[in-house]
């Protein structure tokens, strides 16, 4: 595999483009992106206020560019919806129309989720999982959401008060987000207590025990809710502290109403004859697409990379596979193998050191890979 020809690829798809964005704007090249533009919106559904809202501009803005009437400043809105138009563009070509595939992650995902729930009668229980990065734990909460109706979904960050995250749970189900916490809570409350609602969490990691106590008492206790929090092993270190400590002692509280804790990094390294997490089945399903077969040294090293910590895991996979497609060596070929998936690696500087293991438990891959083999 020819690390150039990866390179190639890569070059050539960022090549791809619907319209040039013009050196300078005439008449005619101003009716031309404007038709383009037309005809942009009809594929993709997109209104004029949608439009507007990802190049940064106003809606009478685009509407005087489709009408001819616009007046500003015509260089740099035709360079931003040139570039929209060719960014989309290429986005669309390498998206993949498949279904939601249910992994073992998902499983035991959904298996929490539904548990906390089950369990939950006077007092809300709490459900927390762990995971590094690209495991997909927002990508299978997401689903989860989408496809129950009766959670709530809010993506925390670090940057979030007390108050604001109480005011993004409120927006989720759907009340008044306005005023002070006290108010907000309350609201939420009362809008929440006679209601059949899984309250989930995602991006947790950074929450403080001060707020983790505010949750409990206002989800799981006061509302009655079941508490979903997903985060990175900063989560589970914050919940773990030692409760004999000054200011955490509501963390004894918070463990009570623990329903379990599903830790992704762990299971993920577990040895196991099913391949544990990451089964050679469900890499073959995420990643074999397009006529393009992965051979059986591929899907062991796209294992291994699942497995192994800061590596990216799936999200990293997916970024291999998605560079290999543009190569016309692989094209031709007609299959990934391990040479080409490091050689994706090397070109494209990604973070991953895959383990060195021992003779033991080489022998365990190689019976793991015969048994896929066939």
């Amino acid at each position: 595999m020819n690390e150039n020809n990866i390179q190639t690829g890569l070059e050539q798809e960022a090549r791809v483009v619907t319209e040039r964005i013009p050196m300078k704007v005439t008449k005619a090249k101003q009716v031309t992106v404007a038709n383009s533009l037309k005809e942009f919106m009809k594929d993709h559904k997109f209104s004029q206020r949608l439009i507007a809202d990802k190049i940064g501009v106003s809606p009478a803005q685009i509407s005087q560019f489709l009408s001819g009437k616009y007046k500003g400043d015509i260089e740099t809105l035709v360079n931003k919806i040139v570039q929209l138009i060719n960014t989309i563009t290429r986005k669309d070509k390498r998206i993949r129309n498949i279904p939601y595939i249910e992994t073992m992650v998902a499983r035991r995902i959904a298996t929490l989720i539904t548990n906390t729930e089950s369990f939950t009668d006077d007092e809300g229980k709490i459900g927390v999982i762990i995971g590094d990065g690209g495991h997909g734990k927002s990508h299978c909460m997401r689903y989860y959401n989408e496809a129950n109706k009766n959670t709530a979904l809010v993506e925390l960050d670090s940057a979030m008060t007390s108050t604001l995250m109480f005011a993004e749970i409120a927006k989720a189900i759907k009340i008044d987000s306005s005023g002070l916490m006290a108010a907000v809570t309350r609201r939420i409350i009362d809008g929440l207590r006679e209601r059949n609602m899984i309250i989930m969490l995602d991006e947790a990691s950074s929450l403080r025990v001060k707020q983790l106590d505010q949750l409990r008492q206002i989800i799981a206790v006061k509302s009655r809710c079941p508490l979903i929090l997903a985060g990175n092993n900063d989560l589970l270190r914050t919940i773990m502290q030692p409760t004999n400590r000054m200011g955490y002692q509501s963390l004894d509280q918070f463990k009570s109403r623990l329903m379990g804790i599903v830790n992704l990094d762990e299971l993920a390294a577990t040895k196991g004859k099913d391949g544990g997490l990451y089964c050679a089945d469900e890499i073959r399903k995420l990643y074999q697409y397009g006529g393009i077969k992965l051979t059986v040294d591929g899907v062991d090293m796209l294992k291994r990379i699942c497995k192994t910590a800061q590596s990216g895991r799936l999200r990293t996979c997916s970024h291999i596979i998605t560079a290999l497609h543009t190569s016309s060596d692989i094209e031709k070929a007609g299959v990934i193998n391990s040479k080409s998936i490091q050689a994706a690696i090397d070109i494209l500087r990604l973070p991953v050191q895959l383990p060195v293991y021992s003779p033991g438990e080489m022998e365990d891959d190689q019976e793991q890979i015969a048994a896929a083999a066939g």
